[in-house]
């Protein structure tokens, strides 16, 4: 009927409502069940225009279970990847320092460089700890001031800060506060004198940051006086109450092993020879036939008995033939080379010994420095005698 009047219609949200009927027209009603199928699809469920946004919220909102909220939680994990960046940073310092403990004998072992410091702890448990304080510092030094991250993790800028940590618990400041400061300090040195080191030599750079940086306190402090000082007639009385016999003799090249780590103990070499064999047997053999020939040396050059026999003739002739088995492939040549640089080395400490005496400083590992550098120099000019391409040990080096 074209005369009936219809009240207008008013959609509220996704309902039609009419003021006088809810019944919709027909051409409405259809387009009504669309509108609800789309809303259903997007939204999962059709909001009535009354409800409110409170009972749409989830309970979750007002009713928090035992979980922090979310801003809590992303706190928790950044502490967690921080607290676990840390540890992992400790970790890789603390296996750089052991590292750096067996690169003193050129082993690039964690593992060895534990045992080392476990078998100084038996002859010095003082000088353990010295040895762990300046590889440690040495290591922390390089990695703070940004030097080769691959040299850290092997070692390479803190075996020289071991070393320094040895020679100042023995020939350093009595004060255990102010042996600490000058093993951090010396040690510190050695990180920035081996970068420097790395640029101006064409070879390894051996021991010679440790040698600068020690002997510019030794110098100094000259710690060999009071020895010298002791009256001729009290020394004799002392050999004499002491009787050498041929075990000494034999054991001699063990403690010259030890002598490398400034530690007077046949029991410490023992156990050093026990970590090179862990990493290479035949670098042990090196080892122990260098601080042999050493020995031997001493003795035909009619050194004191008593200096044979603390190993001080043994431990930089150990050194050379240490490097010549670890630099050089393994060859009937090599072999050679590494018998006669212990014998070298034996001989230029025999040489430098009185001098550095007579300024009241030992020597430290200068002559197997010296030794081992020409040694490097004679890659290609003997035949037989190649550097290896990735210097390891004589059963890797090819």
């Amino acid at each position: 009927n074209n005369d009936t009047k219809h009240e207008p219609a008013v959609v509220i949200g996704h309902q039609y409502c009419c003021s006088r009927s809810l019944s919709a027209p027909p051409l409405i009603k259809p387009m009504m069940i669309v509108a609800r199928r789309v809303a259903q699809r997007h939204h999962g469920r059709i909001r009535s225009p009354f409800s409110s946004n409170f009972y749409n919220c989830p309970q979750s909102a007002f009713f928090s279970s035992s979980s922090p909220p979310k801003s809590e939680q992303d706190d928790d994990k950044t502490k967690t990847k921080q607290n676990t960046s840390i540890t992992a940073t400790n970790k890789a310092v603390i296996d750089a320092t052991t590292t750096s403990l067996g690169q003193v004998i050129f082993l690039n072992s964690s593992k060895s460089g534990t045992a080392i410091l476990a078998s100084l702890a038996i002859g010095d448990p003082t000088l353990a700890v010295y040895a762990g304080l300046g590889a440690y510092t040495a290591t922390l030094t390089a990695q703070s001031i940004g030097l080769n991250e691959q040299s850290c993790r092997d070692g390479l800028f803190g075996y020289n800060g071991a070393l320094i940590g040895c020679v100042t618990s023995v020939f350093g400041p009595s004060f255990v506060p102010v042996g600490v400061a000058y093993t951090m300090l010396g040690a510190s040195a050695t990180s920035v004198l081996c970068a420097s080191l790395n640029k101006a030599l064409s070879q390894p750079q051996w021991t010679w940051s440790f040698n600068v940086v020690a002997l510019t306190s030794i110098l100094r402090m000259k710690p060999l006086e009071a020895v010298a000082e002791t009256p001729a007639t009290d020394v004799a009385a002392t050999s004499l109450s002491n009787s050498v016999g041929v075990m000494d003799f034999v054991a001699s090249p063990l403690v010259g092993i030890s002598q490398i780590f400034v530690v007077d103990s046949a029991l410490t070499g023992a156990g050093i020879i026990g970590s090179i064999g862990m990493y290479s047997p035949k670098l042990g053999v090196h080892a122990l036939g260098g601080s042999t020939l050493g020995c031997l040396v001493g003795l035909l050059f009619g050194a004191d008995t008593s200096d044979v026999i603390y190993g001080l003739w043994g431990y930089n002739s150990a050194l050379a033939s240490m490097a010549v088995g670890t630099f050089f492939v393994h060859s009937r040549e090599a072999i050679a080379l590494s018998a006669g640089s212990a014998a070298a080395s034996a001989a230029l400490f025999g040489a430098l010994q009185p001098v550095f005496g007579s300024l009241g400083a030992p020597c430290l590992t200068l002559p197997f420095c010296a030794v081992t550098s020409a040694c490097y120099l004679l890659d290609g000019q003997v035949p037989g005698l190649r550097l290896a391409k990735e210097p390891h040990s004589p059963e890797k080096n090819a």
